[in-house]
């Protein structure tokens, strides 16, 4: 093999791959990639075969070949690389030689054929939905999916799909027991009911090559076989395996009807819950909220620290209610939020808090109460 690249592109490249490679070293080959050069370009693969990320990049071959290399050095070399233009070549044993101006450095290969291949996914039956969409979703409820439950079937974002007059509506929910969100988007496609659920690792990957410029900008294609579910997005293909299992019934976990409702300002909120919690408790984070009439009041106490106490303005009418939260919750789910102004419904101190956008009814986030 050997070929000659710009530095900018082959960077990308690895720059794509560093999340998915395996860090624990479980299977050695799994913190490597695979460099296959062919045609007008290279090809970079990697997989933890849990998720498995392949991207075309340009590239001047003049010998086809693939190895499989370390991803992290290749990365930290090219990073450092002084000159624009790179030259890769494969000699002998593997061994990976990769020159740019006065640089040299050679780097232990291993053979293509020892590296995992990527599962077939078949293409029939995929959806496409404009990449700035599926960004905000995942942005909208990755922070609720729980990371290394017991209950498996939660570590991954469940996605439903369902056919109405309007178009194909997709949802998606994340919850870790003690908050959940769920987001539903309407688009011009068609597609059976289904129903999966995805790896927070996946959809962590999926939402960082959202958000290069280009990508965010371009149609996701995405599509489901048995065990794996399939995006392609502007020369990248990543496929990863499904979670199995049933998820749980989120519905009883959305108030079906509340008995008091105030409205506040966002950017107001968010800043009184961040200043209050700087004297909550470490593991606790618990913030105390007071809603009376006209008045909203943020507090926390800290025998061991101090205390802190903030008022806001409200227009409120209803009931006194008093009503503690990990503060932590709260501003994960203000963070999703982008309008300014958001709705806070409660119906006692020990019934979940539902949270939305002002205009947005097809989004809604709940978290769980606790005792302050």
């Amino acid at each position: 093999m050997k070929l000659t690249i710009k530095k900018e592109e082959i960077l990308k490249g690895l720059q794509r791959i560093q999340g998915v490679v395996e860090k624990k070293n479980t299977m050695p080959i799994l913190s490597n990639m695979l460099l296959i050069a062919e045609g007008s370009g290279i090809e970079i693969v990697a997989t933890d075969l849990e998720i498995g990320l392949r991207g075309h990049y340009q590239a001047d071959v003049a010998k086809p070949g693939a190895v499989a290399v370390s991803a992290k050095k290749m990365f930290e070399i090219v990073r450092e690389l002084p000159e624009e233009e790179i030259q890769i070549k494969v000699e002998e044993n593997n061994r990976v030689k990769i020159v740019s101006g006065n640089s040299q450095f050679k780097l232990v290969g291993l053979p293509k054929e020892e590296y995992p291949a990527l599962p077939d996914v078949a293409e029939e039956g995929m959806i496409v939905i404009d990449g700035e969409i599926m960004r905000d979703m995942i942005k909208k409820t990755l922070y609720a999916v729980a990371e290394n439950d017991a209950r498996y079937v939660l570590n991954g974002m469940f996605v439903h799909m369902s056919q109405t007059k309007a178009g194909l509506q997709i949802r998606m929910v994340g919850t870790d027991g003690h908050r959940l969100s769920m987001v539903d988007r309407v688009i011009d496609a068609k597609h059976k009911e289904e129903s999966v659920v995805i790896p927070k690792k996946a959809m962590m990957e999926l939402r960082r090559l959202l958000e290069e410029d280009a990508a965010s900008k371009a149609e996701l294609r995405i599509g489901f076989g048995k065990n794996h579910a399939l995006f392609k997005l502007d020369g990248l293909v990543m496929v990863s395996k499904l979670i199995d299992g049933n998820y749980p019934n989120y519905h009883q976990v959305i108030p079906a009807k509340t008995t008091k409702k105030v409205t506040v300002s966002k950017e107001e909120f968010a800043h009184a819950v961040k200043r209050v919690s700087i004297l909550s408790k470490e593991k606790m984070n618990a913030v105390k909220l007071q809603l009376e009439r006209n008045q909203f009041v943020l507090s926390t106490n800290n025998p061991e620290v101090g205390e802190a106490n903030e008022e806001l303005s409200v227009e409120y009418q209803g009931e006194p209610i008093t009503i503690g939260f990990n503060s932590r919750y709260l501003m994960d789910v203000l963070s999703a939020m982008e309008r300014s102004t958001i709705a806070l419904e409660f119906s006692d101190a020990l019934s979940p808090c539902l949270i939305s956008e002002e205009g947005d009814e097809l989004y809604k986030c709940v978290v769980m109460p606790m005792r302050v």
